[in-house]
């Protein structure tokens, strides 16, 4: 047992203070104002309830399901995100692409325009060299004319040394220039005109040399700039794929985005749908309609059923209701409340040893009733159900004056139930029930309506779009407020009947073992069995294996001989 809080004083301004102490819940005092003690109370019963083993709801698999589905989408979004990321990561290495590409162009422009501006200072070099190399060129002219008048004036002066020069000197080829250098008279002067032609052959020479260095020169720089043109032009052309990748890197980031607002969407609807699912699982155990259980024990009320009894009060509010037969074939019902309550119902007759085995799995039902033979009182004194007969809470009952004895006793469930409250337990249900938009059974088939013969009484159902409206006998049958019973669903349950050991006048039906059952539910029938090994649990219904599931609502179900219904 956890650590509750032991007895509780209120402090200053009513507000609680709290001794722990290891104790029961019976032992925990409230001593404060009612609205206090109501808060403390809610709250040990949340921790009673954390501590209680968790019972698996009608919508979990469903609910798991949706949480997986919302998971799903969040990891989608983590990954739309990450994708984002990147591509703004893309983005943002294009754009700095670009900029390296614009500074590039920059330079390419600058190495263009400094290769412009020396091919248009090389040229003008490159005309002066020539100009200069013209001038050496024209200076040449001048020792060599030295030469030619130093040799006509020694023709003229008869000198024979120059003579024999001259006249060799014309005969002479250029093989044989150094020889008549060597026997010219005025070596000196010869020598200097050498000696300057020598020097104006090396200025021609380095005339030429400049000129071929600045042809170079150009060469080079027409080469750099076609580079530089190269360049700037496969830089230009490298931006526009940038730019689209740029562009296509954005439209991803756009498509993420989409994707993930589409996600969000999806999941506030998951979120909905978790919300709607956890409200359609708030459902109540013994009819499946939408609601929150209340803990008490089945309550059984035997219903005369005879055409004098008509109309009859509190059937319409019953969770259950059991049509038997009894002496001379008419019928009696068990009407069984557990979810709802009925502030008068009846008229209320006697008891039959049919009940007990049929009602003693619901965990210790309590059964109300008019009286019973010895026999009948002594099964039920034997069994597992508990007495709220007339002889046991007669203040519970009452008789309606305005109607003909047998036919006028009634009683209250809430009168009932108030003698026993302890019991906070919600027992066992007779059927489960399908669950908002859950499929029909496979083996469901169209159904109007079903007739059953129980020997003098004879019913009928007929399906009318929400319910399954009862006739009994030709006429509709109908309660105390003028309302057609019309159930969600029908049961008819074939078993056999005995006498009863009680009194052998009493049919007693059979309701432990198996048999064939039909199900009328939602405008189908599904045919399957019933199967009841131990009194101490209720029938279940199935077809090969599978239970059959009603829809949501009370139940009306026909215990039958066999060959006695008909449905269409």
């Amino acid at each position: 047992m956890p650590e509750l809080p032991g007895p509780l004083t209120c402090g200053r301004g009513g507000a609680p203070t709290v001794t722990m102490a290891t104790s029961t819940l019976g032992a925990v005092s409230l001593s404060c104002r009612p609205s206090i003690r109501m808060a403390l109370l809610f709250a040990m019963l949340l921790l009673v309830a954390a501590a209680a083993p968790v019972v698996a709801g009608p919508y979990d698999a469903e609910i798991a399901q949706v949480r997986t589905d919302i998971g799903e989408k969040l990891d989608l979004i983590s990954s739309l995100q990450d994708r984002i990321s990147g591509q703004q990561d893309r983005i943002s290495d294009f754009e700095d692409d670009l900029v390296a590409l614009d500074l590039q162009i920059i330079d390419n422009d600058s190495a263009i325009s400094t290769e412009d501006i020396e091919l248009r200072v090389l040229p003008v070099r490159l005309e002066l060299l020539a100009d200069q190399f013209i001038r050496v060129l024209a200076s040449r002219s001048e020792p060599a004319m030295l030469h030619q008048t130093m040799a006509i004036d020694a023709y003229l002066r008869n000198d024979e040394r120059m003579n024999a020069v001259l006249t060799q000197s014309a005969q002479l080829a250029a093989d044989s220039l150094d020889g008549v250098r060597d026997r010219m008279l005025y070596d000196s002067v010869i020598d200097e005109s050498r000696r300057r032609l020598d020097l104006i052959d090396a200025g021609l020479r380095l005339s030429a040399d400049a000129i071929r260095g600045l042809r170079a020169l150009v060469v080079e720089a027409e080469g750099r700039r076609q580079e530089a043109i190269d360049t700037l032009s496969g830089t230009r052309d490298s931006k526009p794929p940038i730019r689209v990748a740029i562009g296509e890197a954005r439209t991803a980031i756009g498509d993420a985005q989409t994707a993930i607002g589409d996600a969000r969407t999806a999941i506030t609807g998951y979120e909905a749908e978790i919300l709607r699912l956890e409200q359609l699982a708030v459902t109540l155990t013994w009819t499946g309609m939408q609601g929150t259980d209340i803990g008490r024990p089945a309550l059984a009320v035997k219903i005369d059923n005879v055409t004098r009894a008509h109309p009859q009060s509190g059937l319409n509010a019953a969770d259950v209701v059991y049509e038997e037969i009894v002496e001379g074939g008419v019928t009696r019902l068990v009407a069984v409340f557990q979810s709802t309550s009925a502030a008068v119902v009846g008229p209320v007759r006697s008891a039959r040893t049919s009940d007990p085995p049929l009602l003693t799995g619901f965990d210790h039902p309590l059964l109300a009733y008019s009286g019973a033979n010895r026999g009948t009182k002594n099964e039920l004194a034997a069994s597992t159900m508990v007495d709220v007969g007339q002889d046991a809470v007669a203040d519970e009952y009452w008789r309606n004056k305005s109607r003909r004895p047998p036919h006028n006793l009634y009683t209250s469930t809430d009168g009932l139930w108030a003698h026993h409250p302890g019991r906070t337990a919600v027992p066992p249900a007779p059927f489960v029930y399908r669950y908002p938009g859950q499929a029909m059974h496979p083996a469901a088939s169209p159904a109007t309506g079903v007739s059953i013969d129980f020997g003098l009484t004879e019913v009928g159902y007929d399906w009318n779009g929400t319910g399954w409206a009862r006739t009994h006998g030709s006429k509709p049958h109908v309660d105390d407020k003028g309302s057609r019973v019309a159930p969600a669903n029908v049961v008819v349950q074939f078993v056999s009947y005995g006498w009863s050991k009680a009194d052998r006048r009493s049919p007693e039906a059979h309701t432990t073992g198996s048999g064939e059952a039909w199900v009328f539910t939602d405008g189908q029938v599904i045919v399957g069995e019933w199967n009841r090994p131990d009194a101490a649990l209720p029938a279940t219904f199935s077809v090969d294996g599978e239970e059959i599931r009603l829809s949501p609502g009370n139940t009306w179900v026909a215990l039958a001989r066999k060959g006695t219904a008909t449905w269409r």
